[in-house]
């Protein structure tokens, strides 16, 4: 039988053999009617020291409060008819509707193939009849994600007379806990992306190019947890980019429906050849979250499972891994 690793002296938590870093998958997104979220957007001049070093555990503290001047903005998921453009993405199973106090709305139309990845089909602006169709779609997000996966695709809309292609390369470079205003810290994936943006007007040719570079924060639950944008550049922005345009935090949701609350009496045992653990009941809880890390520092948590029941198993491996359990209100 082998060996189970040492527990680490505090409440809730426990350790064995690891098998995997964290990953993200697309069924971890707000896709139902009714999930929103809400975060700080902050316009930035320099966000480089937000950004930090690649690979990991990292940890990114973005928890500071409200700033002056932030603007408020929330994304709902609506059905794709809401709008009345349904025809225009006939293929959409649902929308991101994005709104804030200063009058911003727009659409976002997408689609998500549990064994493919999530498709971006286009967006448009409420009330206004203005749409804006990619063609192909593009392939935002992949189904799973995790440290080093990378990916790229490219679309072409058109608008005002004038066509455009905007070609995407992203990777996940980072890992590690990030840290959100008033939710708490989550464990996370950094996606590194870089848009390359090439215009064309009708009789002339190639009339511009310019590049963005993004960063965003994948956490289960959220769609981007935080998400850093550069001012668009004639050059590929730097990686720790200091000509910005946003920072957006999210502080608030309905899909992460649990205050970060550790079980108590969390026990560990083996039983042919599996992990068991086991909780106290919680009177407050809907269900539970299994978490595990791999590594001594134990920040790159990754979700194994919401148990509705006080109890869970998994069989053992020949590697350390480190277990938590919170409770869902």
């Amino acid at each position: 039988m082998r060996r189970v690793g040492w527990c680490l002296g505090f409440a809730g938590l426990f350790c064995l053999p690891a098998r995997a870093q964290i990953t993200f998958t697309v069924s971890e997104l707000p896709a139902a009617a009714g999930d929103y979220i809400q975060e700080y957007v902050t316009a930035s001049s320099n966000p480089s020291s937000l950004i930090g070093p690649t690979g990991g555990p990292q940890t990114w503290d973005f928890s500071y409060a409200e700033q002056s001047g932030d603007i408020v903005r929330q994304m709902k998921i609506v059905p794709p008819a809401y709008d009345g453009q349904q025809a225009t993405f006939p293929n959409a199973g649902y929308a991101e509707y994005y709104t804030d106090a200063s009058g911003t709305q727009e659409l976002d139309y997408y689609s998500i193939t549990n064994h493919a990845g999530r498709y971006y089909f286009g967006s448009s602006v409420p009330g206004e009849g203005v749409t804006n169709t990619f063609s192909p779609p593009g392939f935002d997000l992949p189904a799973i994600l995790g440290y080093g996966t990378n990916w790229s695709y490219s679309y072409g809309t058109s608008f005002g007379g004038i066509t455009e292609t905007d070609a995407v390369s992203a990777r996940v470079d980072a890992y590690g806990t990030v840290k959100l205003p008033q939710l708490g810290s989550f464990p996370a994936l950094r996606v590194n992306q870089t848009t390359t943006t090439a215009e064309y007007i009708p009789g002339y040719g190639l009339f511009d190019t310019y590049y963005i570079r993004e960063y965003y924060w994948l956490v289960p639950g959220f769609d981007k947890a935080v998400h850093i944008v550069s001012q668009s550049d004639p050059s590929p922005p730097p990686a720790l980019f200091t000509d910005g345009y946003e920072v957006r935090r999210v502080f608030a949701t309905n899909t992460v429906a649990f205050a970060p609350s550790l079980v108590a009496g969390l026990s560990l045992n083996r039983f042919k050849g599996n992990a068991v653990l086991n909780w106290v009941s919680a009177s407050n809880a809907s269900a539970y979250q299994v978490q595990a890390a791999g590594d001594r520092a134990i920040t790159n948590w990754q979700l194994l499972a919401s148990p509705a029941t006080n109890s869970w198993s998994e069989p053992l491996t020949a590697t350390q891994r480190f277990y938590r359990v919170f409770i869902e209100p």
